[in-house]
């Protein structure tokens, strides 16, 4: 579920660049909605009768990890505009050292060495993706992004000491926050219908899907192997750009990929085994 995740976030790229006219904040408003939509039918569906009852059982914890995702949401669109998108990127690829590190602050998850390894590998691999479009300046562009992988991390280690079942009504907040927060921005409603179409996307599989699979997955992985699945997205963001609209990456971003793939399918691919290897010595 969680490299699924990361398989739905990397789309925004995509459907950013096909986007005609309409303004990051009608993108990020008409998003916000349809991600209420779809996480309200998952809710539904996942609960049943006992959906209505989820609100009544709210926690301290619901209510901080809707704030947090929710300007999360937001600092992503004020990041893209302040910003470089390598700039941002680079920066979001520091997930894994907060989650980790949050991880073991709050919740006591030591990080395996494998882990640790995987994500020096993984850091060489953006730092090569990214290297030749960073740019000097935009400080404050960089420190809006930096909220981007501490909101992902806090996250995550929120999902992970929950008490509830899951954290689907606390999603369902943080899109309303977000819907909150970009409203007073978004000026004129009226957008094309093709953007409109574009946005609902986003709402629905990008975000919305992307985040509930995050929400549903994260409880069952340890905090810094969620933050370096994560690491999937700013791969596969370029993949999809080359295959769709025909952005063809450089060479450097290719070979950073390849790396950071090879560290993500290494670390996994222990843990696999680690895990059957357990099971078997249980039985």
């Amino acid at each position: 579920m969680v490299v699924a995740s990361a398989l739905f976030l990397s789309t925004s790229g995509v459907g950013l660049r096909v986007i005609e006219s309409a303004s990051a904040w009608q993108i990020l408003f008409y998003r916000s909605i349809s991600m209420m939509a779809l996480v309200l039918v998952v809710l539904i569906i996942v609960h049943r009768r006992s959906w209505v009852s989820r609100f009544q059982a709210i926690t301290m914890d619901d209510i901080v990890l809707a704030c947090i995702l929710g300007s999360g949401f937001v600092a992503y669109v004020f990041a893209l505009l302040m910003t470089t998108v390598a700039n941002a990127l680079f920066i979001f690829s520091a997930a894994p050292f907060f989650a980790a590190l949050l991880g073991w602050f709050f919740l006591g998850e030591r990080v395996p060495l494998r882990t640790s390894i995987a994500i020096g590998g993984a850091m060489v691999g953006l730092g090569i993706m990214m290297g030749t479009g960073m740019t000097e300046g935009r400080h404050i562009g960089n420190l809006v992004a930096l909220w981007l992988p501490i909101s992902y991390a806090i996250s995550v280690v929120l999902v992970r000491r929950s008490t509830q079942p899951d954290m689907l009504v606390a999603l369902l907040l943080a899109a309303f926050v977000a819907v909150l927060l970009s409203f007073p921005f978004v000026g004129q409603f009226s957008i094309s219908w093709w953007d409109f179409g574009v946005s609902i996307y986003l709402g629905v599989f990008q975000v919305g899907l992307g985040f509930t699979l995050l929400i549903l997955g994260a409880r069952y992985v340890p905090a810094a192997q969620v933050g370096l699945l994560a690491l999937l997205e700013p791969v596969l963001g370029p993949i999809w750009a080359w295959l769709t609209v025909t952005e063809i990456p450089a060479e450097a971003t290719l070979w950073g990929g390849l790396i950071i793939l090879g560290a993500v399918a290494t670390d996994a691919g222990i843990s696999a085994l680690k895990g059957v290897s357990n099971k078997r010595t249980a039985g």
